[in-house]
């Protein structure tokens, strides 16, 4: 009897592979054959799924991606203002392990400036977090003297800041989470 083979799980298996790649050497080492071995399969496996470096990458950036949403949507069970810090402090790292992971992204959003595909991919990504900063402050209480659309662009940046200097060991990841908190203290305290 023919074995089912999940074509799906085939790439994601292979797609973690390029971002072990990532996390280990950086971009620079992505290599159809640095990922097959990244991935326990043969060159001949990563090349039935995925005909480029370029094809392996979009998809790598692909899943990063979906797995952050993930994580943002698991936090819907949460109080607004938890959630609120949650999406703001994804990608602010606390251990090795998340340095890692905030280090991979950059390396995406570097990658997205000479290749328009990952660029896309992080333009869309930020419009959605973007999008949820703007729901979770209009839903909150009170009112600034920020529209909630700037309030989510400053909020953001700041974030992003802090992702990069925690990730670089220049703040910890608890004084970059208590900034971020801070931050929304006063916004949100902020009314005309």
């Amino acid at each position: 009897m023919p074995r089912h083979v999940d074509h799906d799980e085939r790439r994601e298996e292979i797609v973690i592979g390029v971002i072990a790649v990532m996390a280990e050497q950086g971009f620079g080492a992505v290599s159809l054959r640095s990922v097959a071995q990244a991935a326990g399969v043969s060159m001949g496996r990563v090349q039935h799924y995925f005909s480029s470096k370029a094809e392996l990458i979009q998809h790598a950036c692909k899943l990063f991606i979906q797995r952050a949403t993930a994580q943002h949507v698991e936090s819907g069970r949460l109080p607004r203002r938890e959630r609120l810090e949650a999406l703001l402090t994804m990608g602010i790292p606390g251990s090795a392990d998340e340095r890692v992971g905030t280090a991979v992204w950059y390396e995406f959003v570097i990658v997205g400036t000479k290749d328009d595909t990952i660029a896309d991919l992080v333009a869309a990504a930020w419009r959605e977090r973007h999008d949820n900063i703007v729901k979770l402050l209009d839903v909150g209480e009170g009112r600034r003297s920020l529209p909630s659309h700037e309030a989510a662009k400053l909020l953001a940046a700041t974030s992003e800041g802090l992702a990069v200097a925690a990730m670089l060991g220049r703040i910890s990841g608890d004084d970059a989470r208590s900034l971020i908190a801070k931050q929304i203290n006063e916004l949100e305290a902020d009314s005309p």
